[in-house]
């Protein structure tokens, strides 16, 4: 239920040295073609018994990853390889001794670093409820990972 209508993805394709085919395909699996853009254009609002009713106001509905554009800008696969999660990754293995920077727990570790990060900016204290409570698993799993490291 809710605001609807037909949607648009926008993907970028990183050349045909990187595995992977275009969306949909049976060779999709890979990283050749990345998702950077998507767009719904609201046009209806969906009823509860299935039925759509048009909107007012019709509006496009839009959305990037801040981090797979970065990706493309800095011409890596991967939004860890990107320099705000790279050098985050680099100190995270330095600090547990890691030598393998590809390893999950490393980008995990990261990402939960970045996320609490805003959490705690917008006002999020660890708590049993509401967004407390995300921060709190959130810590937790950073702080599971940092232990499969050491």
């Amino acid at each position: 239920t809710g605001p609807c209508g037909p949607c648009s993805e926008i993907f970028y394709d990183h050349g045909p040295d990187v595995p992977g085919g275009p969306p949909g395909s049976p060779d999709e699996d890979g990283d050749r073609y990345i998702e950077i853009w998507n767009l719904v254009f609201m046009q209806f609002e969906r009823k509860a018994d299935g039925s759509m009713m048009p909107l007012p106001k019709p509006s496009v509905d839009t959305g990037a990853g801040l981090e797979r554009l970065a990706a493309v800008l800095q011409d890596v696969h991967s939004n860890y390889e990107i320099d705000l999660f790279a050098g985050l990754i680099r100190d995270i293995a330095k600090i547990t001794n890691t030598q393998d920077l590809e390893n999950n727990s490393l980008r995990v570790i990261a990402d939960h670093i970045r996320s609490c990060a805003f959490l705690v900016v917008d006002g999020v204290i660890p708590s049993n409820e509401g967004r407390g409570y995300v921060l709190r698993r959130i810590v937790r799993r950073a702080v599971r990972h940092g232990y499969r490291l050491g």
